[in-house]
């Protein structure tokens, strides 16, 4: 089905990114953390798309809609729930890393079409600093117009479109070895997305 599923998909999201750049910066085998910004309900479709493409691989994408609760469209989508107990999100996460598969986080938690960042979610630096996997930060720009309707809102999520660019992996290994605590959650956190952020084209205010 895995088989299936990338020959399918592939053809069907890639155009969902108008381009992308550093595609050299995906790993084509082994695990890895892919860390997003969120400009619209096009992105992961569009970020599917374009590792599908690339390597032939499907990412698992951290997701809170209800819906992908249901066992079956979560084997269709490849997605991980958030949980209310937020530990379980992780240690699924930590068992796809464990298997060489990769990971997808948006911390922003939510859709944010202003020109900054701010307060994110903490997940991705603790599943980075757990498995030592590397961190890939992924900048989104939208090139559809921002959705004012709920009707926009449909259309973006069927042909709304981003730019994407990849860049190269970031070293947390300095954090490494030490207690996890809050202050080095937000330390990585803010490490990774300020990389983030400025391969958005935003600023990361933390």
């Amino acid at each position: 089905m895995a088989f299936d599923l990338r020959t399918l998909l592939s053809p069907l999201l890639r155009w969902r990114a108008t381009s992308a750049e550093g595609l050299e910066n995906l790993p084509k085998v082994g695990p890895a953390i892919l860390v997003a910004n969120h400009v619209g309900l096009q992105d992961p479709q569009a970020l599917i798309g374009i590792v599908l493409a690339h390597s032939h691989r499907m990412p698992a994408i951290l997701a809170k809609w209800k819906i992908f609760a249901n066992p079956i469209v979560r084997f269709l989508s490849n997605t991980i729930p958030l949980y209310d107990d937020r530990r379980k999100t992780i240690a699924e996460a930590m068992a796809l890393l464990q298997k060489g598969e990769l990971v997808c986080f948006y911390p922003e938690a939510g859709v944010n079409t202003q020109q900054t960042i701010g307060k994110v979610k903490t997940g991705a630096a603790r599943l980075a600093l757990a498995s030592r996997a590397p961190v890939i930060p992924i900048g989104l720009r939208r090139i559809s117009a921002v959705p004012q309707t709920s009707a926009d809102h449909r259309h973006d999520i069927l042909f709304g479109r981003v730019r994407v660019v990849i860049g190269k992996p970031i070293d947390v290994s300095a954090w490494y070895n030490r207690t996890v605590d809050r202050p080095l959650l937000d330390a990585v956190t803010d490490a990774i997305m300020t990389r983030v952020a400025a391969l958005a084209g935003k600023t990361y205010t933390g």
